[in-house]
C-alpha cells in the first residue's frame, strides 16, 4: 500500500468515527433505526489488505465505537465477522468481473449496481449480527430483522451520499 492510500484511509477512519460517535450514536429513530456509518470504513478497505489484517482493523474500529457508546463488544464482534466475509463477497460480486483490479471498493472504482449490492449485503450482515447481539432473544426475531433491515437501508443511503459528496471522482479517474 502506498503512503497516500494509508493517509486517505486514516482520514476516512477519523471522519467516519467522529460522525458515528458524535452524531449517529445519538440517533435511534422509532426504536428500530440506528445508522452505523462507520462500517463504510471496513467496506472500503483496500483490496490489498489481507484477511487477518482486515479483521484486526475491523476489530479495532468496532472497539472504538463500543468504548464510546459503553457497549460490551457488540460492534467489535460484528465488525470482525464482517471483515471475514467481506473478502469473499468482494471477490464474488465485484472483482470477478473486473480484469483491471480494484484498489479500493467505492462508487467510483466499481460498477454502481455491483457496488450497491455489495455495500447493501455488507451492511445487512453487520446489522443482523449487531442487532442479534443487542436484542439477544430469538423470541424477538421479527424485531431483529426489522431493525436490521431499516438500519441497513438508512445506513446504505447515508453511505452512498457520503461517497458521492465527499469522495472526488478525480482521485479514481483511471479506475472509473
Amino acid at each position: 500500500m502506498n503512503s497516500q492510500l494509508i493517509i486517505r484511509n486514516i482520514g476516512r477512519f477519523i471522519l467516519l468515527m467522529l460522525l458515528q460517535v458524535l452524531i449517529f450514536n445519538n440517533i435511534y429513530l422509532g426504536g428500530y433505526i440506528n445508522p452505523c456509518i462507520y462500517v463504510l470504513f471496513i467496506a472500503m478497505l483496500p483490496t490489498t489488505t489481507g484477511r487477518i489484517p482486515a479483521m484486526l482493523i475491523a476489530f479495532f474500529t468496532g472497539l472504538c465505537v463500543d468504548v464510546s457508546s459503553n457497549l460490551l463488544g457488540f460492534h467489535a464482534f460484528a465488525c470482525t465477522a464482517l471483515a471475514y466475509v467481506k473478502g469473499l463477497w468482494l471477490d464474488e460480486i465485484i472483482i470477478h468481473d473486473n480484469e483491471e483490479g480494484i484498489e479500493m471498493p467505492c462508487i467510483y472504482t466499481c460498477p454502481l449496481q455491483q457496488y450497491s449490492i455489495y455495500l447493501f449485503l455488507i451492511l445487512f450482515v453487520f446489522n443482523i449480527i449487531y442487532h442479534t447481539l443487542l436484542i439477544f432473544s430469538l423470541r424477538d426475531i421479527l424485531d431483529i430483522l426489522l431493525s436490521a433491515l431499516l438500519s441497513t437501508i438508512v445506513t446504505w443511503i447515508l453511505a452512498m451520499l457520503y461517497q458521492s459528496l465527499l469522495l472526488r471522482k478525480t482521485k479514481f479517474k483511471n479506475k472509473a
